[in-house]
């Protein structure tokens, strides 16, 4: 059997064209497609925060337990590690013996549903320290520790510009979960540099 002698395959100029076109635009492409990676794994974090804030909530809403906490866990004051975010229900029966002395503790034993819900995540925060707030069923009882006493916690991504901890003006991507005495939560992005710029609404 006789072969097509007319069957040519690519030349090696050919080759070094296709190449060259695949590797400008993986050049052209890998920062932006960085750039939405980083920004999702930040807004990630601040959605499952918000979404535990207002489950805990609903639960306390419900009756389920009278008296809810979201604990934040901060392992090294530079930034490195997962931040392990956990939420907390005291049942009725303790509730009513604390009453009188209620605080918003972070020793697991003083709660009796110890992470209702869970989360870890490697993202850098406004704090470097542990931080805690709690809500009640009606809103009677609400209590932060310092680091929480603006009602908000922000999340961004490590930088050279921000190595242990988000900036007031921060490096983008970064978001911002505030939340209300009555368990609201509202959901922000940073829109800008560390110059200039605002938090808009999501």
């Amino acid at each position: 059997m006789q072969q097509n002698q007319d069957i040519k395959g690519f030349s090696l100029l050919e080759l070094l064209v296709v190449v060259v076109i695949i590797s400008v635009i993986s050049a052209v492409g890998y920062p932006r497609f960085q750039d939405w990676k980083n920004d999702r794994e930040v807004r990630l974090a601040a959605e499952n925060i918000v979404s535990m804030i207002n489950g805990i909530v609903s639960q306390s809403k419900r009756g389920s337990f009278p008296y809810v906490q979201l604990y934040i866990d901060v392992p090294n004051s530079d930034g490195s590690g997962d931040k392990t975010f956990e939420t907390r229900g005291m049942s009725q029966k303790k509730f009513i013996q604390e009453r009188a002395a209620l605080g918003c503790s972070d020793t697991a034993s003083d709660w009796d549903k110890e992470k209702v819900h869970f989360y870890k995540a490697d993202v850098l925060l406004n704090i470097i320290s542990d931080g805690k707030v709690c809500f009640s069923k009606d809103s009677t009882f609400y209590e932060t520790d310092n680091n929480l006493k603006t009602n908000s916690i922000v999340l961004c991504q490590k930088s050279v510009k921000q190595p242990t901890k988000c900036k007031a003006k921060p490096t983008m991507p970064a978001y911002k979960v505030i939340w209300n005495r009555f368990g609201g939560t509202t959901l922000k992005k940073w829109s800008g540099d560390e110059n200039s710029g605002q938090w808009t609404d999501q």
